[in-house]
């Protein structure tokens, strides 16, 4: 899942969607980094920043249910991929959603040393999708844990959405997440995922809860 992209996708400026609320770190300095020497924000590759990173290298930001490794791209072949950094996912204390930015979505990511980042997404999309991941665990449900309700759900949603398969996890707010590959295009304005849905205990449609995206 892609949340950084070196190689001007993310520049210093113009920027802003808003009034900036930490000018020092929106607007003087960014993508920022703040730890002391042996930290684990201090060890960050310095291909996330911009201005550094080779002309057409690309960085993603890969999360697993046990690891976060950032991983570079000299072209699009993928084949070429190196990992550049990686740490187990309990260091990760904090993440924050912040909005200034060009596309409007960037994250605080605090470690349990109390060192942190701020980065921001090529996209809108790719932000609301790692975040997610990122901040709260996603608890896989199998298909035969499923009320009657949701299997319905699922499955009109998969129709609906042209997809062949659908993976569902129960979130923090106790809610549930649908998500399946689609081809549609995210609308950035909602930072919701058109292949992404979320529904209650019994295949309904509900609110948004803190945690659910």
């Amino acid at each position: 899942m892609e949340l950084v992209a070196a190689a001007g996708s993310v520049g210093s400026s113009p920027r802003g969607t808003g009034r900036s609320h930490d000018h020092e770190n929106e607007v003087d300095d960014f993508p920022v980094m703040w730890g002391e020497s042996g930290t684990l924000a201090r060890t960050l590759p310095w291909q996330l920043d911009p201005s550094r990173c080779p002309e057409n290298y690309r960085t993603h930001l890969i999360v697993t249910d046990c690891r976060i490794l950032v991983i570079g791209f000299p072209d699009d072949d993928t084949t070429r991929d190196e990992v550049l950094w990686q740490i187990d996912r309990d260091h990760v204390a904090n993440v924050e959603r912040r909005t200034f930015s060009k596309v409007g979505a960037e994250a605080v990511i605090t470690f349990t040393d109390g060192s942190w980042c701020r980065l921001a997404p090529p996209e809108a999309s790719d932000y609301w999708e790692v975040v997610r991941h990122l901040a709260y665990d996603s608890r896989l449900v199998p298909s035969e844990a499923l009320t009657p309700g949701q299997k319905e759900a699922v499955t009109a949603f998969s129709v609906e959405r042209h997809a062949h398969h659908a993976v569902v996890t129960r979130r923090p707010s106790g809610n549930f997440t649908v998500e399946v590959t689609t081809d549609l295009v995210p609308n950035p304005r909602r930072g919701v995922d058109p292949g992404l849905r979320i529904m209650g205990p019994d295949g309904e449609s509900v609110k948004f809860k803190p945690g659910d995206l």
